[in-house]
């Protein structure tokens, strides 16, 4: 069995779910509970997101240059069914939900996934 990822995917990972703490620590104090759980769920639905772009990866092994490609289109495509089905769940299921703070960190979270460019494997 593969690893879940390398060293830049578990940069990412970690970088994403420090600014949901973070995000969810200022929400609690500027908005409240309701809004601390939101901004969770935003920087959440990242997480996951991202570990299924991990996966999406890590259980593949291509030989040619368009097999990367494939691969790699394959999982943007996983990322992106997860993070609208994540949404579209969290929207219908929870009624307070704090659109600002949700939105927000979900968008902050998706900013940092460019820091995985910084490390080497």
């Amino acid at each position: 069995m593969r690893r879940l990822g390398n060293r830049p995917m578990l940069a990412a990972l970690s970088w994403q779910c420090a600014v949901t703490a973070v995000a969810a620590s200022a929400a609690i104090v500027l908005g409240g509970i309701h809004a601390s759980i939101s901004a969770a769920l935003g920087g959440g639905v990242v997480i996951l997101a991202t570990v299924g772009y991990a996966f999406t990866i890590g259980f593949s092994a291509p030989r040619t240059v368009g097999a990367t490609l494939r691969i790699m289109l394959r999982a943007e495509a996983v990322k992106v069914m997860l993070v609208v089905f994540s949404l579209w769940l969290v929207f219908a299921s929870y009624r307070e939900v704090v659109p600002v703070a949700l939105v927000g960190t979900l968008i902050v979270t998706v900013l940092v996934w460019p820091v995985a460019l910084l490390y080497k494997d």
